[in-house]
């Protein structure tokens, strides 16, 4: 086993230890002439022709993002692994698909003490999972609906971003580009699907959004009447950033029968349609070509059939927003929040999780994470941070604390993950509906390039950073897709007391002495960490029960 106790520890291959006597000085200096000579050179021998504009950015002197390369950009990727306070149990190579999903839904299925991932990765003997399925379940939101007995899937459907490239620096700005994702036939919207028998979901239904619009994303879900998504119905809501040709909204779908989902209402921000011109106008990010300006997913702590009346929903640089869903049919901004230094580029609030504390823990009531993440490679645009969000009053959310930056170890080749290569920000962070209780004090979220980063919230002024795992890079830095992204995904099993950490390098599980003594042997789900979720998901569950036909059984 692999483990650091207090000790940061760090594993790789002979050809990057041997930097280990070279001063970090020494190397960063080597770096930064290596990008000054390759810049110098028309970037003959180390960055293709196209890469040019991936060093200089935009203009000799910056511009809008991209914004310039750092200084200290290492000129290769770091193959050493950094752990601290953590001990990994399991690892599993070569696993396609997450541990987690962009928002906070819950990507497990559970029969008994059985619990396997939508990758199809059983995870019932945390020693040994193993790749269960041939292929995969389908991707989305991943609920057991107690109405119908069913496990039930909504997946979102989108025509495909247009994220910058060595090729197309300025991604949906370059016209040849955005009309490839703009003409694309894919689907823009959703699809449902039965999992009760993971080896074979059955397909339900298939809705169009929108045939211009950018279908649908981090949607939210939780089994529940209602589901709430991040949907762009339209080519009229504006996106400044060059990551999508357009932008999306909220549109509440009725999920009664999933097999016949149907819309309910929808929402936008005043200013973000085009055509509302004044009321955009007014925002400071008009016209930046850089800033996401729309939704990117949200969360309803509380089902409105259950007598909630509050979504939560991330709008990006327009802010967070407190949204009155007691009438369903006509959502009203009752509360917003924004943080004064937001700057162009990234994604602020692109998830949101809420707390779940009991009346010993009141301090932690009330609060929602909200996740930033970066976009370009090698902190081209300004670097944020993610925040702690007090909704005690929902019309008047207030930011109350700031989560600290990550630091390299100091055995790393470089001080700052700037200049590692790749995006450097938080992305994902762990499901709020897992198996057991939520430790509210414990927050786990990942960095792309800075791994997984464990915080703890105990004084939600001032989050404090506890372990990490920084998985080994892999990638070719003259093979830009390989190393750009390198995203990371996280899963708590509250019950366990185990953490599942999916990278590049596959799967991991690990515990760490924050959340207690691992049970490292299978066990069956007693409860979720929010009461209304998967209710009936035991073993009791008839294994079919028919509600209507998939379209398979259509022909």
């Amino acid at each position: 086993m692999r483990h650091s106790d207090e000790e940061t520890h760090t594993h790789g291959n002979p050809r990057v230890g041997e930097r280990r006597g070279v001063s970090r000085r020494q190397v960063l200096k080597s770096a930064t002439g290596t990008v000054f000579a390759a810049a110098g050179a028309g970037l003959a021998g180390t960055f293709s022709r196209n890469a040019e504009a991936q060093v200089t950015g935009t203009s000799g002197g910056g511009g809008t993002v991209p914004l310039r390369m750092p200084m200290c950009a290492m000129p290769d990727l770091d193959r050493n692994e950094y752990i601290h306070n953590l001990e990994i149990h399991a690892h599993v190579p070569d696993v396609r698909g997450g541990v987690g999903s962009d928002g906070v839904s819950s990507p497990l299925w559970v029969r008994g003490s059985r619990r396997m991932f939508q990758s199809g990765l059983d995870i019932t003997d945390p020693k040994k999972p193993v790749m269960a399925l041939e292929e995969s379940m389908p991707r989305g939101s991943l609920a057991y609906v107690k109405s119908l007995k069913k496990w039930i899937v909504l997946g979102s459907s989108q025509p495909g971003l247009t994220a910058p490239t060595p090729e197309f620096p300025r991604g949906k700005y370059h016209q040849e580009y955005a009309r490839r994702v703009i003409n694309s036939k894919r689907l823009r919207g959703i699809r449902t699907y039965d999992a009760t028998d993971p080896s074979n979901s059955d397909l339900l239904q298939e809705l169009s959004t929108g045939e211009t619009g950018s279908g649908s994303h981090a949607n939210f879900w939780d089994g529940g009447r209602y589901a709430f998504l991040d949907c762009g119905w339209d080519n009229q809501l504006r996106m400044e950033s060059s990551e999508r040709p357009f932008s999306n909204g909220l549109m509440i779908m009725d999920m009664a029968d999933p097999a016949s989902v149907k819309e309910v209402s929808r929402w936008w921000v005043p200013g973000q349609r085009y055509g509302e011109e004044e009321e955009y106008k007014k925002w400071r990010f008009a016209g930046d070509e850089s800033s996401w300006t729309g939704a990117h997913g949200g969360v309803v702590p509380r089902r409105p059939e259950d007598g909630g009346n509050v979504c939560y929903w991330g709008m990006g640089a327009f802010g967070m927003y407190s949204i009155d869903i007691s009438d369903i049919s006509r959502p009203t901004v009752i509360g917003r929040v924004s943080h004064p230094l937001e700057a162009m580029g990234g994604i602020p609030y692109h998830s949101l999780y809420p707390t779940e504390a009991g009346p010993s823990q009141a301090h932690l009531q009330n609060l929602i994470v909200g996740v930033f993440e970066s976009l370009e490679s090698d902190c081209r645009e300004p670097w944020h941070t993610s925040y702690v969000v007090n909704v005690a009053d929902p019309r008047n959310p207030k930011i109350v604390g700031l989560f600290p930056r990550p630091v390299p170890p100091l055995e790393a080749p470089y001080d700052d993950f700037c200049c590692a290569r790749g995006r450097f920000s938080s992305h994902n962070i762990q499901a709020w509906a897992a198996p057991g209780v939520q430790k509210p004090n414990i927050i786990a979220l990942t960095y792309f390039n800075a791994g997984l980063r464990i915080y703890d919230i105990s004084d939600p002024t001032d989050p404090k950073e506890v372990a990490y795992f920084v998985p080994a890079r892999d990638g070719d830095l003259n093979d830009w897709p390989t190393w750009r992204r390198q995203d990371v995904s996280v899963f708590i099993e509250w019950d366990r007391n185990l953490i599942w950490c999916k990278a590049n390098s596959g799967v991991y599980c690990m515990s760490t002495p924050l959340l207690g003594e691992p049970v490292l042997e299978p066990r069956k789900v007693e409860r979720w960490t929010v009461p209304h979720i998967n209710a009936g998901w035991d073993d009791d569950t008839p294994s079919a029960v028919y509600f209507g036909r998939g379209q398979r059984q259509m022909v």
